[in-house]
């Protein structure tokens, strides 16, 4: 994984950082043996993820378009989907 997110190291990426089904766009900062690092451009945090937490990786040298019905198409060169821990409250 570190071979194929290199590739995109300082430049903008997607990745479902927040929701499961929603990608936002993200400064992939840095890329470790264990870990890849990415900067949000909300509200300009930090964020590391494991290898271990992403669940797929799409790239496309023409762009990978996220984006539909109600919403502005975009394009990243890689999107980046990651795991999320479901939220369970005792009913």
């Amino acid at each position: 994984m570190k071979d194929v997110l290199e590739r995109h190291l300082n430049q903008e990426v997607g990745i479902n950082l927040e929701r499961p089904f929603r990608v936002e766009s993200a400064l992939l900062i840095k890329v470790e043996d264990d870990y890849f690092t990415i900067q949000d451009h909300k509200n300009d945090y930090i964020h590391h993820f494991s290898y271990a937490s992403i669940v797929q990786v799409v790239e496309n040298p023409d762009g990978v378009e996220i984006g539909g019905l109600f919403s502005h198409k975009k394009r990243f060169p890689v999107v980046i989907k990651v795991g999320h821990l479901v939220e369970h409250i005792p009913a």
